[in-house]
């Protein structure tokens, strides 16, 4: 699965209940995934405009928490 996959994977599992979902610090809307011109993943929120790009600390709990659930079905 590519990077972006993962992430987009996460927030569909978020959406059933089944991971945290990622909310906006700004204004607590739903976080969404893009790729940037450079494939770098980032998160924006459309209600506000935030934009933060994934770390890979946070990418590697993404991929470790959606292949746990996967595993499991």
């Amino acid at each position: 699965m590519k990077k972006i996959q993962y992430v987009s994977k996460y927030i569909a599992l978020s959406e059933e209940g089944l991971v945290p979902r990622l909310n906006c610090p700004m204004d607590q809307g739903l976080l969404l995934c893009n790729l940037s011109i450079n494939e770098e993943i980032y998160f924006y929120c459309i209600s506000c405009k935030y934009k933060q790009y994934l770390g890979n600390a946070m990418y590697d709990k993404i991929v470790d928490q959606v292949e746990k659930i996967l595993n499991e079905t």
